[in-house]
C-alpha cells in the first residue's frame, strides 16, 4: 500500500468514524460537570491521549487499509474470497484486538479503560461507514436491487433512532430511578440490565414512542413539506407552512410525551423544556431547531438522489453504446473465413475441421467473454493467438507472424476485445491487399501497471505513405474514451523508421486480477 493511496480524499473520509470515536473518548471526560468530576477523578488529557492511541491507531490504520483495498470508486465486483479477507481483517482490528486490550487493561496500571460503550461507538460508526460505501459502490455499478434499496436516508435515520432508543433504555435501567437523579452518568451497567429485563423493556417502549414522534416530524418534512409544498408552491409557502405546523404541533406533542409513565412524579421530565408545561418555549425551540437541521440534510440527500439517478442514466447510455460497439464483429473477416472453409470442404482438405474449431473458439470468446466487464490479460492474448492461428490457415503461404508476449504478465485484467482491432487492421490493410509476402510483428508488455501493445505490419507498395484511419480504429478509439476517458494512448500511422511499415501502438491502464 502506497502513502499516496492513503491521502486520497475518499480514503481520508473513511477514517472519520475512528477519529470521531477517538475524539469522543478524549473529550467526554473533560465535559463532566464539576459536581460529577469531584466524585470521579479525571485522567490527565496527555496521559489519556497516548494510552488511547495504542488502541485507536491500529484501528485507524486498519480502516484506511481496508478503504484502499475496497477502492470504492471502482465499479468492478469484489470476489467472495476477497470479501472474506476484508471481513477477517475488520474483525481482527475491531473485535479481536479491542477484546485483547480490554482483558489486558483489567490487570494493568493503565489509566485508560476501554469501556464496552466505547467499543460499540467505534465499531458501529465503522460499520455505518462501510454500509454507506457499499451503497455508493452499488449505485455506481447500476440500479439498486434487493437489500440495497433498503439502505437510504429513511433507513439510516431509523437505525440511528433505534440505537438512541436502546442507549437510553440501557442508561436509565443502569441508574435507577431514572430521571429522578440528575445528571445521569454515561455508563452502562450490564449486570443491572440482565437482572431487570422488565424495567429495561418498560423504558424501551417509552423511548420508542419518542423516536416515533421524531421520525414522524422528519417524514412530514421530507415527503410533504419538501417534495410537495416546496417543489410545487415555492420557498415562501414552504417556510410559512412549516412555521405554522411547528406552532400548532409542538404543544400537543409535548403533552403526549409528558403522559409517558416515566415522566410522572419527576422534577425534570424527558421533554426539551425540562418541565411539565407543554407550551414551554424550549419545546418550540427544539422543534424549530430540528426543522432547521433536518431540512438542509434532506435537501442535500434529495439532490444526491437526483444526481445518482442522472449518473445511472448516463452509465446505462454508455454501457449500451459500448455493447453496440463491441458487437460490431468484423464481417469481412467472418465472410472470408466461411468462404475459405467452403473451399476447403469442396477439396476435402484435412484443414477444414481445424478451421471450424478455431472459428468456434473465436466466436465462443466473443459471445461469452466479450460480454464481461473485464477479462484477464492471458485470456485476451489467447484470443489473439487463436485469431492468428485461424488467419495463418488462410494466408500462411504469404505471411510471417512474429510474436513477443513474454513480457506481458498474466495477473492483470482489462476490458475484452480491445487488442483484436489492431491485428484485424494489419491483416485487412497489410496482408490481404498485398500480393507480395507480408510480415506482422506483435509485442505486449506491462510497465507500471500499464499495457503497451504494439502491432507493426508491412504495407503493399501502393499503400506507402497512407495516413487515414478506418472505421475499426474509430470504433476502438470511441470504446477507449468511454472506458478510460483520457487515460490511454492510441497511435496509428506509418512507421517513422520505415514508410513501408504500418505502426499501431496502444497503451492503457490495467487492473490487478482479484484473488
Amino acid at each position: 500500500m502506497k502513502f499516496a493511496d492513503l491521502i486520497k480524499t475518499e480514503h481520508l473520509l473513511a477514517l472519520l468514524p475512528v477519529l470521531v470515536a477517538w475524539l469522543w473518548v478524549l473529550i467526554s471526560p473533560q465535559m463532566l460537570p464539576a459536581d460529577v468530576a469531584a466524585y470521579s477523578p479525571i485522567t490527565p488529557f496527555r496521559t489519556l491521549a497516548w494510552q488511547s492511541a495504542l488502541l485507536y491507531l491500529p484501528m485507524l490504520f486498519a480502516q484506511g487499509w481496508l478503504s484502499v483495498c475496497v477502492q470504492p470508486g471502482d465499479g468492478a465486483a469484489i470476489s467472495r474470497r476477497h470479501t472474506t479477507k476484508l471481513v477477517l481483517i475488520w474483525s481482527a482490528a475491531f473485535l479481536l484486538y479491542p477484546a485483547c486490550w480490554w482483558f489486558w487493561s483489567q490487570s494493568s496500571t493503565l489509566a485508560f479503560r476501554f469501556e464496552v460503550t466505547d467499543w460499540l461507538l467505534v465499531s458501529m460508526l465503522s460499520l455505518l461507514c462501510w454500509c454507506h460505501l457499499a451503497y455508493q459502490r452499488r449505485q455506481r455499478s447500476g440500479p439498486l436491487t434487493g437489500w440495497s434499496r433498503l439502505w437510504s436516508l429513511d433507513a439510516a435515520l431509523l437505525l440511528l433512532l433505534g440505537l438512541w432508543t436502546l442507549a437510553w433504555a440501557c442508561l436509565l435501567t443502569s441508574h435507577s430511578p431514572g430521571f429522578a437523579v440528575q445528571p445521569i452518568p454515561a455508563r452502562v451497567d450490564w449486570s443491572r440490565i440482565a437482572a431487570q429485563p422488565v424495567l429495561w423493556l418498560w423504558y424501551l417502549w417509552q423511548f420508542a414512542v419518542m423516536a416515533a414522534v421524531m421520525f414522524g416530524c422528519y417524514w412530514l418534512t421530507r415527503y410533504y413539506l419538501i417534495r410537495q409544498v416546496l417543489a410545487q408552491q415555492g420557498l415562501l409557502t414552504f417556510v410559512l407552512l412549516s412555521i405554522l405546523l411547528i406552532l400548532a404541533s409542538y404543544a400537543p406533542l409535548s403533552w403526549l410525551l409528558l403522559q409517558l409513565p416515566m415522566n410522572h412524579g419527576v422534577a425534570v421530565p424527558a421533554v426539551p423544556g425540562g418541565d411539565h408545561n407543554p407550551f414551554d418555549w424550549y419545546n418550540f425551540n427544539y422543534m424549530l431547531l430540528q426543522w432547521l437541521l433536518s431540512t438542509p440534510l434532506i435537501l442535500a440527500f434529495e439532490r444526491q438522489q437526483q444526481d445518482n439517478a442522472l449518473a445511472q442514466l448516463r452509465h446505462q447510455q454508455v454501457r449500451t453504446e459500448l455493447q453496440l460497439l463491441q458487437q460490431q464483429i468484423n464481417p469481412h473477416f467472418l465472410f472470408n473465413t466461411l468462404n475459405n472453409l467452403y473451399a476447403l470442404c469442396l477439396l476435402k482438405s484435412d484443414a477444414a475441421p481445424q478451421l471450424v474449431l478455431k472459428l468456434a473458439d473465436l466466436l465462443r470468446y466473443v459471445v461469452y467473454q466479450g460480454q464481461q466487464a473485464r477479462v484477464t490479460l492471458a485470456q485476451e492474448l489467447d484470443y489473439l493467438q487463436h485469431y492468428l492461428d485461424l488467419q495463418q490457415l488462410r494466408v500462411s503461404n504469404k505471411t510471417s507472424v512474429h510474436i513477443d508476449f513474454s513480457a506481458a504478465q498474466s495477473h492483470w485484467q482489462l476490458p475484452p476485445l480491445l487488442l483484436i482491432m489492431l491485428v484485424e487492421n494489419a491483416y485487412k490493410h497489410g496482408v490481404e491487399t498485398s500480393a507480395a509476402p507480408s510480415q506482422i510483428w506483435l509485442s505486449a508488455s506491462v510497465t507500471q501497471q500499464r499495457l503497451v501493445f504494439i502491432c507493426r505490419n508491412t504495407l503493399p507498395d501502393q499503400a506507402a505513405g497512407a495516413t487515414g484511419a478506418g472505421m475499426g480504429l474509430e470504433n476502438l478509439r470511441r470504446r477507449l474514451q468511454l472506458l478510460y476517458g483520457s487515460d490511454f494512448m492510441l497511435q496509428s500511422g506509418p512507421a517513422p523508421d520505415n514508410p513501408l511499415c504500418w505502426h499501431a501502438e496502444l497503451q492503457l491502464p490495467l487492473w490487478p486480477e482479484l484473488p
